[in-house]
């Protein structure tokens, strides 16, 4: 499952981004990371963003078009009630999609892919629980050693340098 960063839309298999968006896909390394639930406007919006303030998931609404209030003042077709990204965490997404589901109207696309995003989820946590559960003494150990190692690096290549250039001065 990649991810594009700038439209927040989650690609499966070949499928690319909404709209042909040529930016660069990525595999999603947090369980926080910011994914569009989907594009909504007018009653739809306002029924599933309600649902999710009750739900006590967090959202964010995004303009679908960036220009915004200058797209509204050229066209005249009001931002406000035009179609609008909802973006949720990852971690949300199988609730939040639970209650997209219920609005018929809105189509829903993530709902055949619920179990591979829900993998994913499980699997983001369980690689969270093992950094997490590094004991501070290792990990103490290992920045000191990782110190170490860097320092021995800078060492070698000022005393390579120097040997490096008193060998060219033997030569002239």
């Amino acid at each position: 499952m990649k991810y594009c960063k700038t439209c927040k839309q989650l690609c499966f298999g070949d499928n690319l981004p909404f709209d042909g968006c040529k930016h660069k896909l990525r595999e999603i390394e947090d369980i926080n990371e910011p994914v569009r639930l989907c594009i909504a406007g007018g009653t739809e919006r306002a029924m599933l963003t309600g649902m999710l303030k009750d739900a006590n998931i967090p959202y964010v609404e995004e303009n679908v078009y960036p220009q915004g209030v200058a797209n509204e003042i050229v066209t005249g077709y009001d931002v406000k009630l035009s179609n609008i990204s909802i973006v949720v965490p990852f971690s949300a997404l199988p609730k939040a999609s639970e209650l997209l589901g219920t609005i018929e109207t809105l189509n829903n696309d993530l709902e055949p892919h619920m179990d591979e995003i829900k993998a994913q989820i499980e699997h983001l946590k369980a690689q969270r629980e093992e950094a997490k559960s590094m004991n501070p003494a290792l990990r103490t150990t290992i920045k000191v050693i990782t110190a170490l190692v860097f320092l021995a690096l800078i060492a070698l290549a000022v005393f390579g340098t120097d040997a490096l250039t008193s060998w060219f001065k033997s030569l002239f």
